[in-house]
Formats: structure tokens, C-alpha cells, sequence
């Protein structure tokens, strides 16, 4: 009898215990919800750290609903955003960061550098953007050393929409294309600016659209053709007013 009582003695004081803990966890508060944006941004720096990055960009969204001018929100965010591999919304947090607070520029700066660099693969200077070459038609001349941007030129048949050749020169560089455009009139196009989109054909960043104002005509024997050469802003106003007027996005011919 004696072991009996002492074993139920053992049993009810693991009973006292189980409900001693189980009170102990129910006494425990638990963590107050975030509530300011500093609390938000807080919570998502912890889930950033968890590499739980939907939540931690969740958590960043309430900061910046709360304080839309909270720059390390955005600058945090992006990082997130660029860890679940989209680049392209990180880039839009990044320069949002930057454009509240220009002091994180050094911070920011290589961030935005990696994601912009898989967004907008590097495309060589004097790429062919369409057309191709055959020996004995006219030369292109494009000098783009001086120039403010990056410039695509195309030429279109004259009385059609789609260009038939078109040549990507970056700002600082000069190419000679020989034998790309055959004997014709062309209406010539340029568009510039920067980050060139390889899938939509157009830049995304200080985009603009200049048509040539007259025809140009590539005809004579094999070794005529063209020469263009693009300058900063400081231009003369007959090189601008009277030769290239500006254009529709739209009124660019098809790539």
C-alpha cells in the first residue's frame, strides 16, 4: 500500500505541475500588434532577418501607408523585394528611397546598381537592333561622343510604319555601319534616353522621339550614305526646329 500512496502522490504532484506550466504559458502576454510606422518598419526588419521576405514586405507596405515619406521604408523594402527576385519593383522602391531622401544615396546605390543591371542587361554600343547588313548597300555614320544620351536611330521606308533598320548607339560612343541601309528613301527616326528595354524596344527612363523632318535619300553607287553626329543640349535652334521635330511615342516606327 505505502508504494501505491507514494506513486499517486508522484502522479498528483505531475498533475500540479502540467497545470502550474500550462498557467504560466497563458500568463505569458502575448506581443502587442505594431501599431506606429516605426513599429511596422520594425516588424519587417524581424521578418527580413527570418527571410520571410513576403511579410517583411507586408510589414514595410504598413510603414510607408502610415508615413509615405518613410525613405528607409522603401530603401528595406526593395531589398526585400530584390531577394524574391523582382528586380523591376525593387528598382521603383529604391529610387523612391533616394527621391524622399537624397542623403542614402551612398547606401542605396549599389542595391538599385544590381537590380537595374538584371532588368536592363547590358546591350553593346553599335548593336544592330534590326535590320542587317549586305555588301555594297549605303553606310550609317552615327557620332555619339558629345551626346547627352543613348540613341536608337531607324529608318523606315518612306510611306510605311515599320523600320526596316535601326542601330543602338550609347552616349559616348561613335559607329560606322557600313552596308546596312539599301538604296531608298527612308523617313528617319532617333529615339533617346536611358535604360534601354531589350523586350519592349523603347527606353524607360527620359524617353523622347524626334522624326527627321524631310526624307533622306540613299542612292548613288556602293560606298554613299550617311553621317550623323549628336551634341549636348547646347545645340543651334535650326539644328532642332527645323530639322527634327518631336513625335508621339506612338508615331515611332515598329521595331
Amino acid at each position: 500500500m505505502a508504494m501505491w500512496h507514494r506513486r499517486g502522490d508522484a502522479l498528483a504532484g505531475a498533475g500540479v505541475l502540467a497545470l502550474l506550466l500550462l498557467f504560466m504559458v497563458m500568463a505569458v502576454p502575448a506581443a502587442a500588434a505594431p501599431v506606429t510606422a516605426t513599429e511596422w518598419y520594425n516588424e519587417g526588419n524581424n521578418f527580413t532577418n527570418q527571410k520571410r521576405f513576403d511579410m517583411a514586405i507586408h510589414a514595410y507596405d504598413h510603414a510607408i501607408a502610415l508615413n509615405p515619406s518613410y525613405a528607409r521604408a522603401y530603401f528595406a523594402r526593395g531589398q526585400a523585394l530584390a531577394m524574391l527576385g523582382l528586380h523591376a519593383d525593387a528598382l521603383a522602391a529604391y529610387e523612391k528611397a533616394i527621391a524622399i531622401d537624397p542623403d542614402l544615396v551612398p547606401v542605396v546605390a549599389s542595391y538599385l546598381e544590381t537590380s537595374e543591371k538584371v532588368v536592363y542587361p547590358d546591350i553593346p554600343s553599335g548593336s544592330l537592333i534590326k535590320g542587317y547588313w549586305v555588301s555594297g548597300w549605303r553606310f550609317l555614320e552615327i557620332d555619339n561622343r558629345q551626346g547627352a544620351y543613348d540613341v536608337v536611330v531607324a529608318l523606315a521606308p518612306r510611306g510605311t510604319d515599320g523600320a526596316t533598320s535601326a542601330v543602338y548607339i550609347k552616349k559616348g560612343f561613335a559607329h560606322y555601319f557600313d552596308g546596312l541601309v539599301p538604296p531608298g528613301s527612308y523617313d528617319m527616326y532617333i529615339t533617346y534616353g536611358s535604360r534601354w528595354n531589350s523586350q519592349k524596344k523603347q527606353f524607360d527612363r527620359d524617353a523622347g522621339y524626334l522624326k527627321w523632318e524631310l526624307p533622306q535619300y540613299f542612292q548613288g553607287a556602293s560606298g554613299y550614305g550617311y553621317s550623323m553626329t549628336f551634341v549636348s543640349k547646347q545645340y543651334q535652334p535650326s539644328w532642332y526646329y527645323y530639322n527634327l521635330e518631336p513625335i508621339a511615342p506612338s508615331d515611332f516606327p515598329k521595331l
